[in-house]
């Protein structure tokens, strides 16, 4: 179905054009299995040998979570985010905003690929990680340094700093609800799949 998305390419075509191909086949009904919502990665015309030397990583892979011997059968793949980056909204200080009124949160920073300064475009390459490490890392010890003044007395927090985020934590470790793991793991899979996967509009049906 490459063709269709890389003519020239095909299969060989940069991951981010593969991921958006593989995603419109699905959503436009073109999927493989029960519920069409995976594509078969077809490597069982390529030699055993060949599969062991070259590519052991992926026969793994499809052995251990698929169940699958790609030297005899299709391996059932499909686009999943391979990275996150950019999620906290920072100015150029790399304070922390957290309103679109760009009201800072005090003494919270943000830097690195955790933050979003609006300098990075959406792919994550080598330049934008030299960037946050050279420039928002600085900017960050220059920030602290601008705020923090020498002598400055420690704050004190209250003695139950930080319980409640655990007990939160445990009351979902603990849980003794009847939703099976697994399944709830597969809703959310299914939900991402559909409503925020590699290749979206502004609206999504």
């Amino acid at each position: 179905f490459m063709a269709r998305y890389a003519p020239t390419a095909k299969d060989l075509a940069s991951r981010d054009v593969v991921s958006r191909g593989m995603t419109l086949e699905i959503r436009e009904g073109r999927g493989c299995g029960p519920n069409g919502d995976h594509i078969h990665l077809h490597l069982d015309h390529l030699p055993p040998e060949f599969l062991a030397e070259r590519l052991p990583g992926i026969s793994e892979t499809a052995k251990i979570f698929a169940g699958v011997d790609v030297t005899r059968e299709p391996a059932p793949v499909l686009p999943t985010v391979h990275y996150n980056m950019g999620g906290i909204p920072t100015n150029w200080k790399t304070q922390v905003l957290k309103d679109e009124q760009n009201t800072v949160v005090p003494g919270l920073l943000a830097a690195g690929e955790a933050a979003c300064a609006s300098v990075h475009g959406a792919n994550r390459l080598g330049a934008n990680s030299l960037l946050d490490l050279v420039v928002f890392g600085r900017q960050a010890a220059d920030t602290t340094a601008e705020l923090v003044k020498p002598n400055t007395a420690p704050v004190k927090l209250p003695a139950s700093a930080g319980e409640s985020s655990i007990a939160r934590m445990d009351q979902m470790r603990f849980s003794k609800g009847s939703t099976k793991t697994s399944e709830l793991r597969r809703e959310l899979q299914v939900a991402m799949q559909k409503y925020a996967p590699v290749y979206r509009k502004a609206r999504m049906s």
